[in-house]
C-alpha cells in the first residue's frame, strides 16, 4: 500500500505542468485580442513552444479578420461619384442707379430714385410660370424687444411698394429673361442702420412661382444713405459761465463726417480783471482742454396685437431704451495763446476733432417709430486764477481758485454728398408758354427797314475766288443794300 501511494504521488507531480496547461491557454485566449502575453508565459518547455505558436495565431487572426472586414466597408466606385443638383432657374439683381443718398434734411429731401433689373436664367427648354414678383420692404429688427422671445415684437416689415413682374402665367423658355424695375425712395424715410438697440434695412425680395416645384426666392439689400449739405457759413455760439466775467465765442461746422477732421475754433473773453486802487489784476490761466464726442441712441420697442393687452398704460406706446457711447475724445495741456495786457483778457484756441473709424458710427436719423440718433459735443477747460500786480502781469501768485467750465454742442454727423446732387435738380428745366413755331419778324412794329423777302426769293449766294485769292460774294446787296 505505501508503494501504490507513492506511486500515485509521483504520477500527479510529473503532470502537474499538463493540469496547468489548458488554464494558461485560456488566459492566452482572453488576451490574445486584446494584449499582448507576458514573457512570463513564453517558457523554453515544449510546452511553452507550443503556447508560442499558438499565441502567433492568435495575433495574426484579428489582423486578417481586420482587414476582411475594411474590405467589406468599402464601397464601389460607381456610388461615391455623386451627380451634382442644378436648378431649374436662377435669380439675379443688377443694379443701374447711382448709390442711394437721400439728400437733404427729411423734411426737405425728395428722396432717391431706385432702378434696376432682375434677371431671370432658365436653365430647361422651357419653364411655365404661374406668378413672379417682387417687392421693396423696410425691415426694422429690435435687439431689446417688448417680449425677448416674441418674433412679432422682435422684428416688422413695412412694404413701400410691389411690381408684379408677369401678369399672370407663361412660358418662359430657356436663356436670360431681364425685368426691369424703378421708384422712389421717399426722402422721410430713414437711412439705413446697424446700431446697438435697432436694425434699419431696405431689402428688395423677388419671388418666382414654378407651376410645378418650389417656388424660387432672392433677397437683395440696399445700402440707402443720407447726405445733408453743410452751409456756407458756420455755426457761431455763445457760452457765458456766471459769477465769473468769463464768455466763449465758438465758431462750429454745421455738419461733421464719420471719416476725416474737423476744426472748432474758440475764443474766451473776461480772462483780466483790475483793481485800479490796489493796482493788482486777477485772471484766469487755461490749464487743459478736453473735448469727447458723445452718440446717442434712442429706441421705442412697441408690442405687438398678442402683447398689447399685457402692457401697462405707460407701455401703450412701447418700451423706450436709450444707449450713449463715446465716439471720439482727446485732451490739449497747450497749443493756445493767451493776451493779458487787452482791458478784459482773451484766450483764443483752435482744436481739431474726429470719429475714430473703428467705433462705427452711426449718422443722425430720426424715424417716425421713435428710433433716433443724435451726437453732442462735449467739451470741458479747466482754468485757475491768477493774481498778479498790473505793472508787472508776468509775476504771478496762483490764488487756488479753479474752475471747469463745460459746454455742449449739438452735431449733425453725415455722409459727403461728393459730387451727387438731388435727382430733382438734375432734371432739365421745363419751358412753358413756348409757341410751336419761331415768331415772324414781318409784322413787327419796330422794325423800319426794307421789307424782308421769304426764304423762296432769295438769290443763291455764290462764292467767285478771284485772281488775288479773295472771294467775293454776290447777291447779298441785292437784298441788303
Amino acid at each position: 500500500m505505501p508503494h501504490a501511494v507513492d506511486r500515485v504521488a509521483s504520477f500527479f507531480r510529473s503532470h502537474s505542468n499538463s493540469f496547468d496547461l489548458p488554464v494558461e491557454v485560456k488566459k492566452g485566449s482572453r488576451r490574445g485580442s486584446h494584449s499582448r502575453p507576458s514573457f512570463s508565459d513564453r517558457s523554453p518547455s515544449s510546452s511553452g513552444s507550443s503556447l508560442a505558436s499558438d499565441d502567433r495565431s492568435l495575433r495574426t487572426m484579428p489582423e486578417n479578420h481586420k482587414r476582411l472586414s475594411l474590405g467589406h466597408l468599402t464601397s464601389p466606385k460607381s456610388s461615391a461619384t455623386k451627380i451634382p443638383q442644378h436648378h431649374a432657374a436662377t435669380l439675379d439683381v443688377v443694379m443701374e442707379s447711382p448709390p442711394l443718398v437721400l439728400y437733404g434734411s427729411s423734411a426737405n429731401s425728395s428722396g432717391a430714385l431706385l432702378s434696376g433689373q432682375l434677371v431671370l436664367n432658365i436653365h430647361e427648354d422651357t419653364m411655365a410660370i404661374d406668378s413672379f414678383k417682387m417687392r421693396l420692404a423696410l425691415e426694422v429688427t429690435r435687439k431689446k424687444p417688448f417680449h425677448a422671445h416674441c418674433l412679432d415684437c422682435t422684428s416688422s416689415s413695412t412694404e413701400l411698394t410691389t411690381w408684379n413682374l408677369l401678369e399672370g402665367p407663361a412660358t418662359l423658355r430657356r436663356g436670360e429673361h431681364s425685368f426691369p424695375f424703378s421708384c422712389v425712395i421717399p426722402g422721410h424715410l430713414p437711412a439705413s442702420m446697424k446700431g446697438s438697440l435697432s436694425t434699419i434695412e431696405y431689402v428688395l425680395r423677388a419671388t418666382m412661382s414654378p407651376r410645378s416645384g418650389e417656388p424660387l426666392k432672392l433677397s437683395h439689400k440696399l445700402d440707402v444713405k443720407r447726405a445733408i449739405c453743410p452751409a456756407e457759413s458756420p455755426r457761431h455760439s455763445i457760452r457765458i459761465f456766471p459769477p465769473t466775467n468769463l464768455t466763449a465765442n465758438c465758431e462750429l461746422p454745421s455738419v461733421i463726417h464719420p471719416i476725416g477732421e474737423t476744426n472748432i475754433s474758440m475764443r474766451i473773453d473776461g480772462v483780466v480783471k483790475r483793481n485800479v486802487e490796489t493796482k493788482t489784476q486777477t485772471q484766469w490761466k487755461l490749464k487743459r482742454v478736453t473735448w469727447r464726442l458723445d452718440e446717442t441712441q434712442k429706441m421705442i420697442a412697441p408690442a405687438c396685437s398678442k402683447h398689447a393687452a399685457k402692457a401697462t398704460d405707460e407701455q401703450k406706446k412701447g418700451v423706450a431704451h436709450q444707449d450713449v457711447r463715446t465716439i471720439g475724445t482727446d485732451e490739449m495741456k497747450s497749443g493756445w495763446k493767451s493776451d493779458y495786457n487787452s482791458p478784459d483778457g482773451s484766450i483764443d484756441l483752435e482744436f481739431p476733432i474726429s470719429i475714430r473709424p473703428e467705433t462705427k458710427p452711426i449718422c443722425d436719423l430720426k424715424a417716425e417709430d421713435g428710433t433716433e440718433v443724435s451726437h453732442v459735443l462735449v467739451v470741458e477747460m479747466i482754468v485757475a486764477e491768477e493774481f498778479a500786480p498790473i505793472k508787472k502781469p508776468t509775476q504771478v501768485t496762483p490764488t487756488g481758485a479753479a474752475r471747469v467750465l463745460r459746454m455742449h454742442f449739438t452735431l449733425t454727423v453725415t455722409e459727403r454728398a461728393g459730387l451727387g446732387i438731388s435727382w430733382d435738380e438734375e432734371a432739365p428745366p421745363t419751358y412753358e408758354n413756348v409757341p410751336a413755331s419761331p415768331p415772324g419778324y414781318g409784322n413787327s412794329e419796330e422794325y423800319s427797314g426794307p421789307p424782308i423777302p421769304d426764304y423762296e426769293d432769295l438769290s443763291p449766294l455764290d462764292s467767285v475766288i478771284e485772281g488775288n485769292g479773295e472771294s467775293s460774294w454776290h447777291g447779298i446787296n441785292e437784298v441788303y443794300p
